[in-house]
């Protein structure tokens, strides 16, 4: 996590109701909590691939909630980024809070560990070892 400056360097998709449609890469310090980064059209569709381009995109509101960010390094999604109202470089976003945290990528691996039950891992026969330690630990236990 911390080669990719957190999921910065090597860039973000843009999903947009799960699917991307844009990349944001070579990012940029703006000010001291805002970064932007070079907007990169991924979608098929002319008309929104020329909106991602502009400002107006960025800042408009119906579409705030829906915009989610990907690392492109690590699969897991920023849970707090947000594009800024004010003005926007053409072809940049200014972002703010796009980075990952170690506890939203622990958060991330604990949901793609399946559980115990999930698994079809067959126990193992306990070896001598573990049963020799085990008989000595109830033979240490017994005389206190």
């Amino acid at each position: 996590m911390k080669a990719t400056d957190y999921g910065r360097s090597e860039g973000w998709d843009v999903v947009l109701e799960e699917r991307a449609i844009a990349c944001l890469s070579e990012p940029r310090f703006e000010d001291m909590f805002w970064i932007s980064y070079r907007v990169t059209p991924l979608t098929d569709d002319p008309e929104l691939a020329a909106q991602l381009l502009t400002p107006e995109f960025w800042r408009e509101e119906s579409r705030r909630g829906r915009l989610r960010y990907r690392s492109r390094a690590l699969g897991v999604f920023a849970p707090h980024a947000f594009a800024s109202l004010g003005d926007h470089e053409p072809g940049r976003a200014t972002m703010r809070a796009l980075y990952l945290t170690p506890e939203t990528l622990a958060a991330a691996l604990r949901l793609a560990t399946p559980s115990p039950d999930e698994t079809l891992v067959e126990p193992r026969p306990e070896g001598w070892f573990a049963c020799a330690r085990r008989w000595l630990r109830g033979r240490v236990a017994g005389r206190r």
